[in-house]
């Protein structure tokens, strides 16, 4: 008994150190310690987007602890985020502090907060989300406003919870609807109009936690790998779906996810038509579509890190088999469809790797894209088929101080995303999973970045894509083998800038000025009031996410 009590407290003391509520990708705070982990002052590794609000406070410490290696812009910085982060740096901290309640007040250690309340086993943190977008675009004025909640919290250090819902609405003549050939996350409309369309984004997550991983079941956007101009693994263009997810870290140089998800196919299941009390109003279901996918990330130097893979999209009914983590499931699939022609599912294999030069402040990324690949073809001299990749570089401070600048290209051959089975493409609510340009496309990314005061970042940035046509599904098996690019062409050059002012917690404002130049071969892909050469000016103001 004497021997299996130290055991327990240790294991109980492991238990409450953690916490995890997970902070969305788009937040500033990213930004900011991926340029101090360029630099060399601290070590943070961002490709399997988002991280939990616990680890970045630890990172928030991590830099704190190297003030004398940052700029008199980064302590604003680090002062700042450190009162963003104050409950989480506290519970990190395992120090015993009296209960707080903050209500449309400003404190030295928490900043602002519209309300929260935190003592030694309950946090709670809630804001209201607001704003209004005014823009001038395709030659017309448009509108956009939102409204709604978020909130977070913790129990007891284990238990973490995490809200968030926005009501949108735009107007306008030439409101672009699909969000296709955009950067923007797709949206599910809830009301289409001839000049209004409204949608709303729901989100939501519950987790369990310990020292050395987590638990949860949510649905938020999951966004892995590297990539300024888009993600080519997982991003945040589709909407977000329910899942459940496994992290575990066990060792400081190894890292694995695991989820489970829900996908939207938006296809009719005509076996589950059925008439209605309303006479032509029948009910009807859409086929089921699933997609486990796991990662392990190696972390062998403080600047070096290799993930490593793979993705199974599945439809028509849950397969336990996917459910086990570790399985490789390409394997499962084999198993499960056996002898059967055509009754597999669509696996893909991906590859990040990142590696950090301090001295010379730069970060090389790449990140590698597999949605079919034939070894026996390959090994034959044969085309590599889907395949899609992202190569990148940013360099820290390349001239003047608080500044950043990269460069990265992307390539997605035809077929990538793509599947004769259309309940199993690496699509939700017909919006691809990964990149937003889509398969038989290229892109080259340019951005420079620039910090003048606490908050205040300015952006100018350029993008050049070239895409080929639609391709059909029975084209991939047609000899010879479709060349890249072939097809009509899409070409779009964007070049803007963009001001960004983060006044305190969560009261920002944007300025926005692009010009763009689009031209398509294809009649019937592009809207002609999107063709030809476009400025757009908008303005923003919001509080919340």
């Amino acid at each position: 008994m004497k021997k299996l009590l130290p055991i327990l407290m240790a294991a109980a003391a492991e238990l409450l150190m953690a916490q995890a509520v997970f902070e969305p990708s788009h937040s500033s705070i990213y930004e900011f310690l991926n340029r101090l982990s360029i630099k060399g002052i601290l070590e943070i590794n961002d490709e399997l987007k988002p991280l939990t609000r616990a680890e970045l406070a630890e990172k928030l410490s991590e830099a704190e602890a190297h003030l004398k290696n940052l700029t008199y812009l980064e302590k604003e910085e680090l002062a700042y985020f450190k009162k963003e982060f104050s409950p989480e740096i506290l519970h990190n901290s395992e120090r015993d502090f009296e209960p707080e309640t903050q209500f449309f007040t400003s404190t030295d250690s928490n900043g602002f907060r519209f309300f929260l309340f935190h003592n030694d086993n309950f946090t709670l943190n809630l804001d209201p989300i607001l704003g209004a977008e005014i823009k001038s675009k395709f030659n017309e004025v448009q509108y956009h406003r939102w409204n709604g909640l978020q909130l977070y919290g913790y129990y007891n250090k284990n238990l973490g919870f995490d809200f968030y819902f926005r009501d949108n609405e735009e107007r306008g003549n030439w409101i672009d609807r699909a969000k296709a050939m955009s950067n923007e996350p797709g949206v599910n409309l809830s009301n289409n109009f001839e000049k209004t369309i409204e949608y709303v984004d729901v989100q939501g997550l519950i987790s369990y936690s310990w020292n050395s991983g987590n638990i949860s079941i949510g649905k938020q956007p999951i966004e892995w790998g590297s990539g300024l101009g888009g993600k080519i693994i997982f991003s945040n263009k589709p909407p977000s779906f329910p899942f459940i997810k496994l992290e575990f870290k066990p060792v400081d140089w190894l890292k694995f996810i695991y989820f489970h998800g829900w996908l939207h196919s938006g296809i009719a299941d005509s076996s589950s038509i059925r008439s209605t009390q309303v006479e032509k109003r029948n009910s009807v279901s859409q086929i089921e579509k699933f997609i486990a996918a796991h990662m392990f990330s190696i972390y062998p130097t403080e600047n070096l890190s290799i993930s490593l893979g793979e993705s199974m999209v599945y439809s028509d009914k849950l397969e336990f088999a996917y459910f086990i983590p570790i399985l490789f499931f390409r394997t499962v699939d084999h198993y499960l469809a056996k002898d059967k022609v055509n009754s597999g599912d669509n696996a893909q294999l991906f590859l990040n790797s990142v590696y950090k030069n301090h001295d010379l402040k730069t970060k090389f990324y790449a990140t590698v894209f597999i949605d079919e690949l034939s070894i026996t073809k390959l090994l034959d001299g044969d085309n590599l088929s889907a395949l899609g990749f992202t190569t990148g570089l940013s360099m820290v401070e390349p001239v003047f101080e608080n500044s950043d600048i990269s460069i990265e290209y992307t390539r997605l051959n035809p077929f990538v995303y793509m599947n004769s089975n259309d309940a199993q493409t690496f699509r939700s609510h017909n919006y691809q999973l990964g990149h937003w340009i889509g398969s038989n496309a290229h892109q080259i990314y340019f951005e420079y970045n620039h910090s003048l005061l606490r908050g205040l970042r300015f952006k100018l940035w350029s993008e050049f894509i070239r895409k080929g046509k639609l391709e059909l599904p029975e084209e991939q098996y047609e000899f010879p083998y479709p060349q890249f690019l072939y097809g009509e062409k899409l070409s779009i050059f964007n070049l803007g800038i963009t001001a960004k002012y983060e006044f305190m917690h969560n009261l920002f404002g944007v300025l926005s000025l692009t010009h763009s130049s689009i031209s398509d071969e294809s009649t019937l892909r592009t809207p002609d009031y999107q063709l030809g050469s476009k400025q757009s000016f908008s303005f923003s103001f919001s509080y919340g996410f």
